[in-house]
């Protein structure tokens, strides 16, 4: 589990993130929307470890995150960044990236660690196209070997900032199928998301960020229910019964 109690953070003397408090629960995936520029990317860094809280607490398992040693945090909550090119570099390889904070120096792959990478591009789809180079990839395929490099990391807890950018409607479909897989292993995600109707297609709580603050945070069925879409977004969700999910459209 992931709890945020009272944090605030920011870069330097800016501030972004304020007085935010939530718990990110065991086995469930939470999307963070919001306008560009509220804080989703701040607040999954800050989630990480990656920036300090200014006040307030990041809590993994209870304990804070700035408490424990950088490898051993890396063992209990992983972070993948924005995609963005991966250079001439195998799959497997990049895969193998996710054990490093089991690794002492030199780096030196135990059975277990070889194990894992195996385990992990098999549930990720990717392991037919382990010894491909990342380059020669498409968005999708590249996106789905960044999962399993995650996957290969074990942690109780995964952050994922923006996994659909740049991808087309099928690849998107085939992450966030994947990233659902995740909750059946009793993973915590969390997830900034930007296509709406996805991100309320697939997730258990969706968090609504304005201005660096927490507006909301509950299911999809009651986030459409009330007036945060509207507040941020300028829009208001309809449910189809047909199509089985969430549509928006622009708030008159």
């Amino acid at each position: 589990m992931l709890e945020l109690k009272n944090v605030s953070g920011g870069y330097g003397k800016r501030t972004v993130i304020s007085d935010l408090s939530a718990i990110f629960p065991k086995g469930e995936l939470t999307s963070v929307i919001g306008p560009n520029g509220c804080g989703k990317s701040t607040l999954l860094m800050l989630c990480a470890g990656l920036i300090s809280c200014t006040s307030g607490a990041v809590l993994v398992g209870g304990k804070d995150i700035l408490a424990i040693p950088r490898n051993d945090a890396a063992k209990q909550i992983s972070y993948l960044e924005q995609m963005k090119n991966p250079g001439s570099i195998s799959v497997r390889t990049l895969v193998s990236h996710g054990r490093f904070p089991y690794l002492g120096y030199p780096r030196r792959y135990t059975d277990l660690d070889r194990a894992k990478v195996e385990e992990a591009m098999s549930m990720a789809g990717v392991a037919d196209i382990s010894d491909r180079m990342m380059n020669e990839l498409s968005g999708g395929q590249q996106q789905r070997v960044r999962i399993a490099m995650v996957l290969a990391q074990d942690t109780d807890v995964i952050l994922l900032d923006e996994p659909l950018t740049y991808l087309d409607v099928r690849y998107k479909l085939e992450v966030m199928e994947l990233i659902a897989k995740l909750r059946s292993l009793g993973k915590t995600v969390v997830a900034v998301m930007h296509d709406l109707e996805l991100a309320f297609a697939y997730s258990d709580k969706i968090a609504v960020m304005e201005n660096g603050r927490l507006t909301a945070f509950d299911s999809p069925e009651n986030i459409a229910l009330g007036d945060t879409l509207k507040s941020a977004f300028g829009v208001n969700a309809e449910y189809c019964e047909y199509a089985g999910r969430y549509f928006f459209k622009r708030a008159e």
